[in-house]
């Protein structure tokens, strides 16, 4: 869906979209960094260094700094910026000065839009940074592509259009007028993809987790031919924000912050390009082997990547009792704490305490939750009486407990057949792909 960000100002602002409300506790709440606050951290570890402090010297010899006998300002205040995401005091206090700068102009309306000239086209896998960036004063078009690819096939096919079929049927749930609209939707967004060359410029903004790092791969192979390629494209791809004990993504940060990362967009390199294409053909494989392999290389020209294939990976089910991660942290947090409504199990316990890396939207956890509660030996039951899955209360069985325990095997118990990419999981298939969860290399198990 392509949308314009100057004409969603207006309603931004009024609406107050864009502006999120945390809990003071919240551990997504940014927490905007204080120059004079870091000084006094930096003038605390000073001291705790020169009077030896065991964690203070800890602290030092894990930074670039190295270990000394005699320690200064400038030594401790390099750790507390390391500490903070950056590379040295500099960084740190340009940082700080800048984002005071921009919520000052904010707040008196004095800052220019930053993606005026050139005309400028953003691309990202959903829509939750639009009005954030629109309240922030940028202008331009924004591209929504929120094809989910982690969850459902992700085949290799001969045409976009037989792919956007198979996606749509799959995301309708199989229910026909529904998977008629999606492939309506689906078609014009790839489409409009298209019209990317008519823009000088073409932002790509991402994170670190593997549904924006699946849409990454697809982008970065589309980009690689060269005709579909604009003048100018450039991306970010953040794995932290200064200020955010828990980042899950852009997302949640607010405007002040799109004009900071603004400033962190780099063009795109060929050797990222190439790393793209890579994954994408990885991630379509029938096999899992070439995810495998990818997280093997560390993938150094985008680093992310493989750290979330390697997370991807995981949704493959366990060698030792057939729950993908998603499952095990699911039945895990049912087992520490006991019955509880689905809204809480999702966004209070498993995106913002148990998930290594938060992938996914709350639709696509319900869909892995009702697989879990539908199965002929359910490992959790849910009184459905709420009219949304959120409002469901979810209890875990004893068979879920055995299986918890490894002391049953999942894909065992009952008939499973679900997609990782281009990998069909089926329990029926005398030769499944499962992960082992100690060296993390992926395995065939005999049934």
């Amino acid at each position: 869906m392509l949308v314009n960000l100057a004409s969603l100002r207006e309603s931004a602002i009024k609406s107050g979209r864009g502006n999120f409300q945390y809990d003071s506790g919240d551990p997504r709440r940014l927490n905007p960094l204080s120059l004079e606050q870091q000084k006094k951290r930096a003038k605390e570890l000073l001291r705790a260094l020169q009077q030896s402090d065991p964690a203070a010297l800890k602290r030092i010899s894990n930074s670039a700094t190295g270990s000394e006998t005699e320690f200064h300002l400038h030594d401790a205040q390099k750790v507390i910026a390391l500490e903070n995401g950056f590379s040295g005091w500099p960084a740190l206090k340009a940082h700080i000065e800048y984002e005071t700068q921009v919520r000052n102009s904010l707040t008196h309306g004095g800052l220019s839009a930053p993606d005026a000239k050139p005309e400028t086209l953003h691309i990202r896998c959903g829509s939750d940074i639009t009005h954030a960036l629109a309240i922030a004063g940028f202008v331009s078009d924004f591209l929504v592509f929120p094809d989910p690819y982690v969850e459902g096939p992700v085949p290799k096919t001969e045409t976009r259009e037989e792919f956007v079929r198979i996606r749509s049927r799959y995301l309708s749930d199989n229910a026909t007028p529904r998977e008629q609209e999606l492939n309506q939707i689906l078609t014009k967004d790839y489409a409009e993809l298209d019209t990317s060359t008519d823009y000088p410029r073409v932002m790509l903004w991402f994170e670190h987790d593997p549904y924006d790092q699946l849409c990454l791969a697809m982008l970065l192979d589309y980009f690689s031919d060269a005709v579909k390629r604009p003048q100018s494209l450039q991306l970010i791809c953040i794995e932290k924000y200064p200020g955010v004990k828990r980042f899950n993504g852009i997302g949640q940060l607010p405007p002040e912050t799109m004009p900071v990362l603004w400033k962190q967009f780099a063009e795109v390199t060929e050797t990222q390009l190439f790393t793209g294409k890579q994954a994408w053909d990885a991630i379509r494989s029938d096999t899992p082997e070439k995810m495998v392999e990818l997280v093997k290389s560390g993938t150094p020209a985008l680093p992310t990547m493989a750290k979330s294939l390697a997370r991807f990976i995981q949704q493959l089910p366990s060698a030792r009792n057939g729950l993908n991660l998603t499952e095990q942290l699911t039945l895990q947090i049912l087992s520490d704490h006991g019955p509880m409504f689905a809204d809480s199990l999702f966004f209070k316990w498993y995106a913002n305490h148990y998930e290594p890396l938060p992938f996914l939207g709350d639709t696509q956890y319900w869909r892995i939750l009702k697989r879990l509660c539908d199965a002929e030996r359910a490992a959790v039951q849910m009184d459905r009486n709420g009219e949304q899955p959120r409002d469901w209360r979810v209890e875990l069985t004893d068979i879920g407990r055995q299986v918890l325990a490894g002391q049953l095997h999942w894909l065992e118990l009952n008939r499973m057949q679900y997609w990782v990419g281009g990998v069909l999981v089926d329990s029926a298939r005398p030769n499944a792909w499962c992960y082992d969860p100690q060296p993390g290399l992926v395995l065939k198990k005999l049934n």
